[in-house]
């Protein structure tokens, strides 16, 4: 675009411009007169836009929304091309409102209604460079229902042999699918209410028929359906018959609420990454799981499973099988609630990490010394990554201090550890001391307490104990002790920085 004067620019914005039609579409009206003297000054630069690499336009245009890419479509043949590369189309996102038109209904006022011609045109444009999908519904189901239903019969359609030149290759680089089912419908003023409404019907025979055309899907993730046994037992079936040896990560949470072991995750034998909830496994998923090549098994409880006290774990026998054919395996077990929540302890299981995010779950003792003795071996992570709802209490005999040393003690592979309750200083200068392979170390310094109230160990000479004290005395001398032994600059977390860890450790799980 050729760079004018100020005043100059301004008539022509006033004249000129992109403009959006009744339709919804983009349209270019034109200016009146001719602008080609200025355009043609030998003091005019032309920016350069145009010549953007594809990397740098896909990571624009994946920040795009649908509209808005198409709108950027228009600018040039190169952002054309752009429109269609690989990373735009990374992941599709259906919600509510994704191609809908409003429509008035007498009953319930204003609604969103899926607009069949806009989606097959989005469609039979984009199909098939869609590489996933991912459904986050909140009331609109039906629309939801229509979209898959719509995409299974354009997949139906191009894979004909004489099919339409717009169809052909219909979701063919589907790669990933994603369905978070939104299954409380407890009422916006309760907020900490739950009331579980789980999916099926002619929505989950809609979904299945989906599942059953896309035979490269190498990422499956359903969440919180919440299903009758029955449906739950055969939910997979169209899946494990179209990507057996595909599937890498699969991701089954809450599939059903009370014990129903869900045995085709055992089959896919080039699975890498499951994520269950422990209500959905027993023995014989183990013994099947043992036979794959299933590195990272993840069992993920959130709001929605019920109690940990109501959850039956598998048996010791199982765990010690899985383990002697499976030694790679990295079990993780994670919180994620609102509420007071503890994991369901996994005897004998080779646990990897022990990670909350769960404000009002405290560091329980009984739990720390089953985990010390039965996971000693294999832990490396564990933590809240939360900041609590709760007082931690000062007195030491009631703080988590010895509890916290007991696991840098005795976890001699532990690696990464989370501190949000009250501790003293002179607690994380002996952690980051006994820990021997500690490398990531996350401590608020809210909940820091400046003081030495260790009482003496037989075993420590004169010059560790004064310089235990004396280190003790400051946030700067323990923050400086620390960088030496862990080897990069160290510091205490304030609550905003405890909360965007937080935020990170999300975004990797």
């Amino acid at each position: 675009m050729a760079t004018l004067t100020v005043s100059r620019r301004r008539e022509i914005m006033q004249k000129a411009g992109w403009k959006i039609d009744q339709n919804d579409e983009a349209c270019y009206i034109d200016i009146d007169e001719c602008v080609g003297e200025d355009l043609t000054a030998d003091d005019n630069s032309f920016s350069q836009w145009h010549t953007l690499p594809d990397i740098l336009l896909e990571e624009i245009f994946s920040y795009l929304t649908y509209r808005e890419r198409y709108y950027a479509s228009l600018v040039c043949k190169h952002w054309y091309s752009a429109f269609y590369l690989p990373m735009v189309w990374q992941n599709f996102l259906v919600d509510d409102r994704t191609l809908t038109r409003a429509k008035y209904n007498y009953y319930s006022g204003w609604q969103y209604c899926l607009d069949h011609i806009r989606t097959q045109n989005c469609l039979s444009r984009v199909g098939k460079y869609l590489r996933g999908l991912e459904f986050r519904p909140e009331h609109s189901f039906n629309n939801i229902f229509q979209f898959m239903t719509m995409l299974s019969w354009s997949m139906d359609k191009g894979s004909e042999v004489k099919a339409p030149a717009d169809l052909k290759f219909m979701g063919a680089r589907i790669r990933s699918l994603v369905y978070v089912f939104p299954c409380n419908m407890s009422q916006a003023n309760d907020p900490e209410g739950i009331k579980l409404f789980g999916t099926g019907g002619q929505l989950l025979k809609g979904l299945k028929e989906l599942l059953s055309k896309l035979r490269d899907l190498r990422t499956l993730k359903l969440i919180d359906f919440v299903l009758e046994r029955f449906e739950a037992k055969h939910l997979l079936d169209e899946v494990l018959e179209a990507c057996c040896t595909k599937m890498r990560v699969l991701n089954l949470v809450n599939v059903t609420t009370t014990h129903c072991p869900i045995m085709h995750v055992g089959l896919f034998i080039n699975l890498q990454i499951l994520t269950i909830s422990p209500q959905n496994i027993d023995d014989d998923v183990l013994i099947l799981l043992a036979d794959t090549k299933l590195k990272h098994l993840h069992l993920l409880q959130n709001c929605y499973t019920s109690t940990y006290l109501s959850i039956s774990p598998c048996s010791v026998k199982a765990w010690r099988q899985l383990k002697r054919d499976n030694p790679r395996l990295k079990v993780h077990l994670r919180v994620e609630s609102m509420g007071d929540g503890e994991v369901v302890f996994q005897p004998e299981a080779p646990v990897y990490s022990v990670t909350y995010e769960a404000p009002k779950s405290k560091v329980k003792t009984d739990f720390v010394l089953r985990m010390v003795d039965h996971y000693k071996n294999k832990l490396s992570v564990y933590g809240h990554e939360t900041l609590p709802r709760f007082t931690s209490p000062k007195p030491f005999h009631n703080r988590i201090d010895s509890l916290m040393l007991l696991i840098a003690r005795q976890c001699f592979n532990l690696h990464t550890l989370f501190i949000r309750e009250k501790v003293s200083t002179s607690t994380v200068l002996l952690i980051a001391r006994t820990a021997k392979n500690l490398r990531i170390l996350h401590v608020r310094r809210y909940a820091v307490i400046i003081r030495c109230d260790w009482p003496r160990h037989p075993e420590w000479t004169d010059e560790f104990y004064i310089w235990l004290r004396h280190t003790s005395r400051s946030y700067e001398a323990v923050e400086r002790e620390v960088s030496q032994m862990l080897g990069y600059k160290w510091h205490f977390l304030s609550d905003c920085e405890y909360k965007k860890l937080q935020v990170d450790v999300r975004r990797a799980w």
